[in-house]
């Protein structure tokens, strides 16, 4: 669950991880949904949630709190 460097090759890092996340035929996913299609491809739910937060804090995806859904931005 780190950010490559010397000891940590790109892919094994969670900046190759965040791919798994962009389901590509979808808008927008529920939280629960994707957790269930997705988490066995990280090591944790935390490494997951790191994931998610990095495509969020790269404007990547949106939540909607109201709806529990995930919206990918173009």
């Amino acid at each position: 669950m780190s950010f490559p460097n010397k000891f940590t090759s790109f892919d094994k890092s969670i900046l190759a991880k965040i791919s798994m996340l962009i389901i590509d035929e979808e808008n927008s996913i529920s939280l629960s949904e994707l957790i269930e299609i997705r988490l066995d491809k990280f090591e944790d739910i935390s490494e997951f949630m790191l994931a998610l937060d990095i495509l969020y804090v790269l404007g990547k995806v949106e939540l909607d709190e109201n709806q529990g859904m995930i919206n990918y931005v173009n």
